[in-house]
């Protein structure tokens, strides 16, 4: 520092020496995070291996399932089938939610809002079904939007489904926001309907529980059978996986909502009931996992956001599975993907499964119960 007196050079130190102190504590902190297992496998996971790990999970799986994956943050992804469509099932509660979420942003609805649920909006499945059979409760937006995500209630999805604007409306904002294979086409209750094989037109001003369990018990066996290929082939209501991990790969890096709401959906996602046996069945216990399932008697779904530990970012994991007979085998397939796809994110090998059923018996057994998907 040649022209500089030493009291300036003492000056100069003195205000370096922290800046300085600072970047080398910050590289330091860098450095011990990429150097822990977590943080390096979700920096370079070996997507080819992790890849033929799952694509033999689902060889060996009955029935026809997809996966997609992201990992948030290193933009990592990974896809089988994962153009293809399947049933959401109540997966499609997610784009609901967040259309009804967008427009409380927008200032056209509020989270106070009441609604009045009256006896033809009551439908099969679930909390209100069970404690207001017919009907006569008064809950907010906020209300309704929590058990859709917690506890997949179908009266709720379809009260804001109608409070937004109908199937329409949803599916118009899914195309501005570039997701164009997310069908969103009918209400709950009609795609109950069709899918247990009632053939009857139902107004919607007769949608109660009573003429909706009804209809659905005087279904032979035959029509049944013809209903569930309908609907494991129609395009209404689909979604791929591809397009659904996008659409929580967005919601998670906060671009989709506006701040607070995509959060506060998140948090809802997170304390889900339904899946316990799916995406988080062999994850370690304390694993946040923000999720919404998707449950037929022939279509067993699961989507959400897994936090990885030790700074390990986010990982996206999109599974659909259908046709693949009993619940539990359809299940099992989810889990292992998920496990499979933690492990090699993170390093962890997680504790073996229990001794699985007999898969062998997922493709000769199918459901025969006429149960509306959840």
């Amino acid at each position: 520092m040649a022209g500089f007196g030493s009291a300036t050079v003492a000056m100069v130190s003195r205000l370096l020496y922290p800046m300085l102190m600072w970047r080398l504590i910050g590289l330091a902190v860098l450095l011990t995070m990429l150097s822990s297992p977590a943080a390096a496998a979700a920096a370079a996971p070996d997507l080819a291996a992790l890849s033929a790990r799952l694509e033999q999970i689902i060889r060996t799986s009955p029935g026809d399932v997809g996966v997609a994956l992201a990992h948030v943050e290193s933009g990592a992804r990974l896809s089988i089938h994962g153009d293809q469509r399947f049933p959401m099932a109540s997966v499609y509660k997610l784009p609901i939610a967040i259309e009804a979420l967008a427009q409380v942003a927008e200032g056209k609805l509020e989270l106070s809002r009441a609604v009045t649920l009256g006896p033809n909006d009551i439908r099969a499945c679930c909390t209100l079904s069970r404690r207001y059979p017919r009907g006569g409760v008064t809950l907010t937006l906020s209300d309704l939007i929590e058990l859709m995500m917690i506890e997949s209630d179908n009266s709720a999805v379809d009260a804001v489904l109608k409070l937004v604007g109908g199937p329409a409306v949803v599916e118009r904002r899914l195309r501005a926001q570039g997701f164009n294979d997310i069908n969103v086409n009918r209400y709950d209750a009609q795609i109950s309907l069709e899918m247990c094989g009632v053939r009857e037109a139902v107004a919607e001003s007769d949608w109660t529980l009573q003429l909706q369990r009804r209809l659905i018990s005087a279904v032979t066996p035959a029509d049944l059978r013809d209903a569930r290929a309908r609907y494991t082939s129609d395009p209404r209501d689909t979604s791929t996986p591809d397009d659904m991990a996008a659409l929580l790969v967005r919601l998670q890096r906060g671009d989709l909502l506006p701040w607070p709401y995509g959060e506060q959906l998140i948090e809802r996602m997170s304390h889900a009931k339904t899946g316990p046996r799916r995406l988080k069945a062999r994850l370690p216990p304390d694993t946040v996992v923000a999720h919404k399932t998707g449950t037929t008697d022939v279509v067993i779904n699961d989507v959400g956001v897994i936090t990885l530990p030790e700074g390990g970012g986010h990982l996206v994991l999109a599974v659909f599975v259908k046709n693949g007979g009993p619940r539990g085998a359809m299940q099992h397939a989810i889990a292992e993907i998920a496990a499979a796809s933690y492990e090699s994110f993170t390093g962890t090998r997680l504790a073996p499964p229990p001794p699985p059923k007999a898969i062998k018996a997922a493709r000769k057994k199918p459901a025969q119960k006429n149960k509306p998907g959840k």
